[in-house]
């Protein structure tokens, strides 16, 4: 394989500073691949180019529709974007209710770069895709905007048009609509090809960062005054990269619910199919493909019992008795297991308890995944009234309640199923567009060969994995794939010097319900974190001068649940960023869709949690205090 350098930002930036006072070109040529960049000892991906110092003010027209146009023949003559990279069209779009006054540049990087063939005879065709919008009313500053699931479209980059960012966004260079194969993975198969890899885990975030950099020199005459990137799931691990791999290029950042242990989470959800698959076999739930049919192992009624036994044992620790569970470290297995216990059947199984093997089943994947020789890779997960909370004050907590919140079980067991003549497994754990793809394609080396979408084909590959074997998969490599899915994809190292170094600013806002990520290992990571500068159990101090953590009671993943899910952590960080403001709290509001609408509590930097003052108004956030009273180490589930 030949590995090929990239020229970094700084040699493109300063090729259009020269452009612009009419100096000659020749020399830079913006000679970069846009290829993979080997990681750097010990499997930390290797360190960006660091940021150019901002060129000077150059004499450029104003944005206009006129200067929308030609900005694709001033660029392409400028030789300032990376090499392989190309501007597919640059369109004056003018303002609408919803959207503001903008040149939308769209593009792409290494395009019909041919990858490995996906399936026998099925060529792949791969390219980085990307979209910059340069709005007229420019704030000086730049918005990049993560993905989700495992990509393959480019995300939404209006949203902060309208407050006058320039924004970008790009697909880590595969193409859902061209790029699946139904016997690999499905939208899953590019991780049969190693370049695809690498796009998805950094490169198509970098190359598409360096790109819009040169594009807002180009149009304004000027850098960015300040960098944001943010995202949610897929997208909050892209958060977390950025701090790390390109630790310079932004400098306020937002994760949400990330994925930063991408492929050591994996075994969580082989695991758990297997765990919930051996409950559904005893108790003779089969899908109509013949396979144990996970979604059928617990009603929704039955997570609700749960969900109330979580809030009976837990719920008053902050002072208040509120639906919600604000200091969960106290919320362990041992103070949870005598409610659970209580809810055993005692006779046959109704709607009012919980066979005794489904309680267990329960207690394995609260604990975490195991392995045969008792390898733990990955982390439990915390109790919380998320796993099915109510979504209304009425019908809350009845055997017949229908008013539940289905996050949770949307990705670890898929909707009930009613009709067996058609049923089939639907958790996204087990779905080519996140967990099933992950843990066939792109986490293992070798990757599962065939992985095929129909009949519930890749569930059935997870459920044949033995897991000591599958764990060593994900830290394995090849003469084809050089470097680890692990090394490429888990973005866990708590040396962030570079980027706090630069002043950078770190929010992390971590449902404690969740999805397909434990927030017990978010906890585990910052507590390392504070750790490694300095700090003890007890100070966070220095930690929090760059980076803040704040648990969401009661959230789903990236939203959703019976919690106070609405709030602004990215106006947070620009306070932070722009005025010096760490954020002591986030005031966070209920949603419609709770048993409290319109309830306010505030969100509270790790280890503080919310405590209630024993005489205001319950439902108002300013009834509460942030307080150390929750213990700081992490427990033993």
């Amino acid at each position: 394989m030949k590995v090929r350098s990239m020229v970094g930002p700084a040699r493109r930036l300063a090729g259009l500073a020269a452009a612009a006072a009419g100096l000659s070109l020749g020399a830079c040529g913006g000679g970069g691949s846009g290829g993979f960049i080997p990681p750097a000892a010990g499997g930390s991906p290797a360190p960006s180019t660091p940021a150019a110092q901002p060129a000077p003010p150059q004499v450029v027209p104003a944005p206009s529709a006129d200067s929308c146009a030609a900005l694709v023949e001033r660029v392409t003559a400028a030789k300032v974007l990376p090499s392989g990279s190309a501007i597919t069209s640059a369109t004056f779009v003018a303002a609408t209710s919803s959207v503001s006054e903008h040149c939308n540049v769209v593009g792409t990087v290494n395009a019909n770069r041919k990858g490995a063939q996906t399936s026998p005879g099925v060529d792949q065709v791969y390219a980085i895709k990307w979209q910059v919008r340069l709005p007229t009313n420019w704030n000086n500053k730049f918005a990049m905007t993560g993905g989700g699931g495992l990509n393959g479209s480019v995300p939404n980059t209006t949203g902060r048009l309208a407050a006058g960012y320039a924004t970008a966004g790009n697909d880590t260079g595969h193409n859902n609509a061209t790029n699946a194969d139904p016997l690999a993975g499905g939208v899953a198969a590019f991780g049969s090809d190693f370049q695809s890899r690498v796009d998805f885990a950094y490169n198509g975030i970098e190359q598409t960062n360096e790109i819009a950099k040169a594009l807002l020199n180009a149009y304004y005459g000027a850098a960015p005054k300040y960098s944001y990137f943010e995202g949610c799931s897929m997208g909050g691990r892209e958060a977390m990269m950025v701090t790390q791999r390109l630790p310079e290029q932004f400098d306020g950042v937002v994760s949400g619910d990330p994925g930063f242990k991408l492929t050591a989470m994996s075994t969580s959800e082989v695991y758990n199919a297997q765990q919930l698959a051996k409950l559904a076999s005893a108790m003779g739930q089969v899908s109509v493909n013949g396979v144990p049919l996970l979604s059928n192992t617990f009603t929704n009624q039955d997570l609700q019992l749960v969900s109330k036994a979580v809030l009976t044992a837990c719920d008053a620790f902050d002072g208040l008795a509120d639906g919600m569970v604000n200091a969960p470290l106290k919320c362990t297995t041992p103070t949870v297991m005598p409610q659970l216990d209580a809810l055993r059947c005692t006779a046959g199984k109704t709607a009012t308890c919980l066979a005794s093997d489904q309680i267990d089943t329960l207690l394995k994947l609260y604990e975490g995944p195991v392995t045969p020789s008792g390898l733990k890779p990955y982390y439990g997960w915390m109790w919380d009234a998320g796993i099915a909370g109510c979504t209304s004050a009425a019908d809350c907590n009845t055997p017949s309640a229908t008013n539940i919140a289905g996050g949770w079980r949307s990705w670890k067991l898929g909707g009930y199923q009613t009709n067996m003549a058609t049923a089939v497994n639907t958790g996204l754990d087990f779905s080519e567009f996140a967990g099933a793809g992950l843990s066939t394609m792109v986490a293992p080396t070798p990757y599962a060969s065939p992985a095929p979408t129909a009949n519930e084909g890749m569930l059935k590959v997870m459920l044949s994995y033995d897991l000591d074997a599958y764990y060593a998969s994900i830290f394995a490599t090849t003469a084809a794939f050089p470097v680890s899915s692990n090394s490429l994809l888990d973005v866990d190292s708590t040396d962030l010097s570079r980027f706090t170094k630069h002043a950078g600013k770190l929010i992390i806002h971590q449902p404690q319900s969740g999805g397909p990520f434990s927030a017990l290992a978010m906890v585990d990571w910052y507590q390392k974190l504070n750790l490694a500068k300095g700090g003890t159990p007890f100070d966070y101090a220095e930690t929090q001068k760059n980076v803040r953590l704040f648990m969401v009671p009661g959230a789903q993943h990236c939203g959703g649940g019976p919690a106070t899910s609405s709030y602004d952590a990215f106006q947070a960080v620009v306070d932070w960023v722009e005025g010096a403001k760490p954020p002591a709290k986030l005031v966070a509001t209920a949603p419609a869709s709770t048993p409290w609408p319109g309830r306010t509590r505030p969100l509270c930097p790790f280890p503080l949690t919310a405590q209630y003052n024993g005489t205001g108004n319950p439902e108002v956030e300013s009834s509460f205090a942030c307080n150390s009273a929750q213990r700081t180490s992490l427990e033993k589930q």
